[in-house]
């Protein structure tokens, strides 16, 4: 009684009541790959990679070019997926506990739910103290695969708050159950919000196991790192102490197996929708939550600032207003991504969601207030990465500010560490211009523009004492 008591409070504070005529509202599904590089699917560019039902989606729909998320790493990402926030707002610093994910946050299936649609999540959550135990407020079906056995076969999964025993591939199970929730709410409005686990990246064959029918794909085809993957670093100060192994050619094709997995689960969705005559009267939002490195820098992993890192694909289907084979060139943020579904669905948007709707870009225009510029951030967490010399450590915290030109990282824990690069002349990031002095104009500008982003989205500053390695030896 007290989540409903709280909510129906957040309610009447942010929305006003919706009109009492019955309105067809749209349907909502959200996919939300876990670690899907932008350039990792058939129709961005991917040299061997097959994936013609997600392809589909972005034909049938407009391909968001300039996609980005604005925390890259898993639990900040769907902190503010859910909340349109950026982690400084919401609280959603890190993936765990005491900084990571709380009950208490407004989210959109929160709002939806509460507007009369059936709501569903499935997949990964991970934000947070027992986040793959306890069901959290706003979903009338709660599905949620934990963190062990998940990328592979009989998995066990949180059904509504019962550990339950699943026979079969983790993938499959969670596609075939989003099947299962659209058939049964066929009459609608429903929100799906699907968050697969694959295709996380924990190396060793173990860890990255594809259903079985797609073991055996790729296997003798050569994997191309990209030009950054063997550049050097002298000029990126942050990266020369982290340690980090780049993943293999073969967990590289591990990797695109699984993918291919997630996309015989969206053909699953696509053919329901399909079956059900809802395929038209259904927003998809297909995406990831943060992209990751092949090696690019001598990275692993995601959390740096760097475009393999924070830059995710985006496609939408939804031909009332969506033109097939469209583009966009506007850049848009994961924190545009609840304002919009509620706006959709005729929602009103909470005064404290920081993003914005981009609902304007189906019919050629901006988002409802333009950005000049876009800010990221990441806190400190120290996941298993090691400095050099340095003991427990890893990425120390950043701020950064991107305009289509530029890009400009400031190094929070550290001074004289900062970052400049022209994405136009150099889009693989690896000239760092800060010493340039013909560049000191353009350095003080994006100084400039990085105070006034943070000052714009009321950002405090790191709220919590720095453990890192870095500000102990630092300082």
């Amino acid at each position: 009684m007290k989540y409903y008591s709280t909510l129906f409070l957040l309610l009447s504070f942010f929305c006003q009541r919706l009109p009492a005529q019955t309105v067809q509202r749209p349907n909502v599904i959200v996919i939300d790959v876990d670690e899907l590089r932008w350039d990792g699917l058939g129709i961005t560019g991917h040299p061997f990679v097959k994936t013609p039902n997600i392809d589909r989606i972005a034909r049938e729909g407009m391909v968001m070019e300039n996609s980005f998320v604005v925390t890259p790493i898993c639990g900040p990402s769907r902190g503010s997926i859910l909340t349109g926030q950026y982690a400084h707002t919401n609280g959603s610093y890190k993936n765990t506990v005491p900084y990571g994910y709380n009950q208490t946050l407004t989210t959109y299936p929160m709002l939806l739910q509460a507007a009369g649609y059936k709501t569903c999540f499935i997949g990964k959550w991970e934000t947070g103290k027992n986040a793959d135990i306890t069901p959290h407020p706003g979903f009338d079906r709660w599905f949620c695969t934990g963190p062990n056995r998940a990328y592979k076969m009989d998995p066990t999964v949180n059904v509504d708050g019962v550990q339950t025993e699943f026979k079969g591939h983790a993938t499959d199970i969670s596609s075939d159950e989003a099947v299962r929730f659209i058939k049964q709410n066929k009459n609608g409005p429903f929100s799906v919000l699907l968050m697969p686990r694959s295709v996380h990246t924990s190396y060793g064959t173990e860890n990255l196991l594809a259903a079985e029918r797609n073991r055996n794909l790729y296997k003798d085809v050569p994997i191309v790192r990209a030009k950054s993957a063997n550049a050097p670093i002298v000029r990126q100060p942050a990266l020369q102490d982290v340690e980090m192994t780049p993943p293999t050619d073969e967990d590289i094709r591990n990797i695109s197996r699984m993918l291919v997995d997630i996309d015989d689960g969206v053909g699953r969705i696509l053919k329901t929708l399909e079956e059900e005559n809802l395929l038209d009267k259904t927003m998809i939002i297909f995406t990831g939550d943060n992209g990751f490195f092949f090696g690019e820098h001598g990275f692993t992993e995601k959390r740096a600032p760097y475009e393999e890192s924070i830059r995710v694909p985006f496609f939408v289907r939804y031909p009332p207003l969506v033109k097939a084979g469209s583009t966009s060139e506007v850049s848009i943020l994961n924190i545009d991504v609840a304002p919009t579904i509620l706006s959709l669905a005729g929602v009103p948007v909470p005064k404290n969601v920081q993003g914005r709707s981009f609902l304007p870009v189906f019919a050629g225009g901006n988002l409802n207030k333009p950005r000049k510029a876009l800010l990221f951030e990441f806190y400190p967490e120290y996941y298993g990465l090691k400095t050099r010399g340095k003991g427990e450590g890893g990425i120390p915290a950043w701020k950064a500010v991107r305009t289509d030109t530029w890009k400009y990282i400031s190094w929070t824990e550290i001074p004289d560490m900062d970052e400049l690069y022209n994405l136009k002349d150099d889009p693989f990031e690896v000239n760092n211009l800060i010493q340039d002095g013909e560049y000191l104009l353009i350095v003080e500008k994006m100084k400039k523009e990085l105070d006034e982003q943070k000052k714009m989205y009321d950002d405090p500053g790191i709220l919590f004492q720095l453990t890192s390695s870095y500000a102990k030896t630092e300082k």
